[in-house]
């Protein structure tokens, strides 16, 4: 004959929390976020979770601004402190990652354009949330005699440049690079750099910044 186990009462009570937590927070993709989700929806203190669990206040405010990750034991111990198994902490943060994996930008969408030189070039963001990303795709298009305004990004910037359509000339630093339709380019950003059409027709090509600067 089997038995029925209850669940503790201090978990039953957080139960209806964890749901209103997940629902409200379906996009949180870390242990901290989910963290401060469920606190926040029992109206529990930082202070209070702090002397419920034993971990530290100042640990528990790192953990939930993504300062710290924090160890599998504080995990626990804060888990349970809220009345919830670890499961519940962790719960939906797997999904929420993979879901927010993947930027489809359609081929009619329009991007943001940055126009230089009265028209005569514009660079066109292939993607979203640019300062979230690790790279930043741009499409870069110059009429002919046009030029993109002179660069030089911070340390430790790179770009590489792929030309699609028409002849360019990359001037880095001191050196001038002349560039065709399937030519590439790879340059340390923080080099006063710029681009120019030489050409009669216009010219394209995809230039792909890390880390992302505007």
């Amino acid at each position: 004959m089997s038995t029925l186990v209850k669940e503790p009462r201090q978990r039953r009570r957080a139960r209806p929390y964890v749901e209103q937590a997940a629902k409200a927070h379906q996009t949180a993709q870390t242990v901290g976020a989910r963290l401060r989700a469920l606190r926040a929806s029992q109206k529990v203190t930082l202070v209070a979770l702090a002397t419920a669990s034993g971990v530290d206040a100042a640990t528990i405010s790192r953990i939930e601004t993504g300062k710290m990750v924090g160890t599998l034991q504080s995990h626990i111990r804060l888990a349970g402190a809220l009345g919830l198994k670890i499961t519940d902490l962790y719960a939906g943060i797997e999904e929420a990652r993979a879901k927010g994996a993947v930027t489809i930008r359609p081929a009619a969408a329009g991007g943001d354009v940055y126009v230089h030189q009265a028209g005569q070039a514009a660079l066109t963001l292939l993607t979203t949330d640019i300062l979230t990303k690790k790279l930043m795709p741009v499409l870069v298009t110059i009429e002919p005699g046009g030029a993109t305004q002179t660069e030089e990004a911070r340390v430790g910037t790179e770009q590489f440049l792929y030309v699609l359509e028409g002849t360019l000339e990359a001037r880095v630093g001191e050196g001038t690079h002349a560039l065709r339709r399937g030519s590439s380019l790879y340059l340390d950003a923080s080099i006063p750099h710029r681009l120019r059409n030489p050409g009669a027709r216009t010219a394209r090509c995809l230039l792909v910044t890390t880390p992302p600067v505007l």
